[in-house]
């Protein structure tokens, strides 16, 4: 024969405006609740504060107090399921890990000796986000940050590293970096075999910057300089020590300063752009050593030349291609051996012919 045992029962309400006193021992539960307390023979039901808690049914309820699945060293996985199948919470007692599944099995978020897993959705942080470690890794394909201003070696009281952006290049080379130079208190920027991991002060070679320059630049400029003509403007310089090779430098765009260099020639002679500021001797022994000026040729405005008869030959200056010699009385050869001539162009294809001249 079945026995039927019901606990004896009304709601928060009932309870409260009745206020028995319950027997040692016997229940009384809140059928709206799902709590129930447990009399002891002597308080009535309002002067017993401790609640208990059955923690299910469809009204729902409130547990209070320590909840223990298993004992201490021996527990047992518990999983809390959602309405969605394949969702659940699941905390893995053997592997002491809590695991959180989406749809499908999806793992979303895995908590396991400290270590935190995010593996499906997006998390998003309300509040401040203070990360506390040796390393950050950030494994995007895109890093989007919507601040201003990015600062580096926060907090630092004083510094001795360099500090900067370094670029990681794999097996195509040295890392690429831009980056402050504590030691030489400058801005570098170049490549290294530093990575992101390095301190102190880097070994940095300077590389190659590729722009356009506006406004002043102060102190030393060192290298090569190529490109388009521009107007250097500023301090008079009183010296310049060192410039290199300088084949035609345009001072004011109507001098030209050339290296001085000799040339001996012992025949005919037609000059080319590179012989522009060149003193060439004449050196061929008897007979007539004949100099074309070639009018095909973009002579810059300035340019000179000039000739000397350093041997017995008859030194002679013709025109070709519509150059024009312009000379005292039309004369066009050299007055005889250690005389010379000069020629200076002063436009186009026109030029001076001076000197002694027979």
């Amino acid at each position: 024969m079945a026995v039927q045992i019901q606990m004896r029962r009304g709601t928060a309400s009932q309870w409260q405006s009745s206020n028995p006193t319950l027997a040692s021992g016997e229940w009384g539960l809140e059928t709206d609740t799902d709590k129930f307390k447990i009399g002891n023979g002597t308080d009535a039901w309002n002067s017993i504060t401790t609640y208990s808690s059955l923690g299910v049914g469809t009204a729902g309820g409130t547990m209070t107090g320590t909840l223990n699945f298993g004992t201490d060293g021996s527990g047992v996985d518990v999983n809390f399921y959602s309405g969605t199948a394949g969702d659940h919470m699941k905390w893995d007692a053997s592997e002491e890990q809590l695991i959180i599944e989406g749809t499908n099995g999806t793992v979303a978020l895995h908590v396991t000796d400290g270590d935190v897993t995010i593996a499906d959705g997006d998390l998003t942080v309300s509040g401040d986000l203070t990360i506390n470690g040796a390393t950050t890794t950030v494994s995007t394909t895109n890093t989007l940050v919507e601040d201003s201003l990015i600062e580096l070696n926060t907090g630092a009281s004083s510094n001795a590293n360099d500090l900067g952006i370094v670029m990681e290049r794999g097996s195509t080379g040295n890392n690429a970096i831009i980056a402050w130079d504590e030691s030489a208190d400058k801005f570098t920027m170049g490549t290294t075999t530093a990575t992101g991991a390095s301190t102190g002060d880097l070994s940095i070679t300077a590389g190659t910057l590729v722009a356009d320059l506006e406004g002043d630049v102060t102190g030393d400029v060192t290298g090569n300089a190529s490109g388009t003509a521009a107007t250097v403007t500023g301090a008079a310089q009183s010296a310049i020590t060192s410039v290199g090779t300088m084949t035609g430098l345009a001072v004011d765009g109507t001098s030209q300063l050339y290296e001085c260099v000799t040339e001996a020639i012992s025949g005919n002679k037609t000059p080319a752009l590179t012989d522009a500021g060149k003193v060439f001797y004449c050196s061929q022994s008897g007979g007539t050593q004949t100099i074309t000026i070639d009018g095909s040729i973009s002579w810059p405005v300035g340019t000179q030349m000039v000739f000397v008869a350093s041997n017995t030959s008859t030194v002679t200056f013709a025109e070709s291609n519509s150059t024009s010699l312009d000379s005292k009385d039309d004369n066009k050869s050299i007055d005889g051996r250690y005389a010379s001539a000069a020629l200076i162009n002063y436009g186009s294809n026109t030029w001076f012919l001076i000197g002694a001249l027979a």
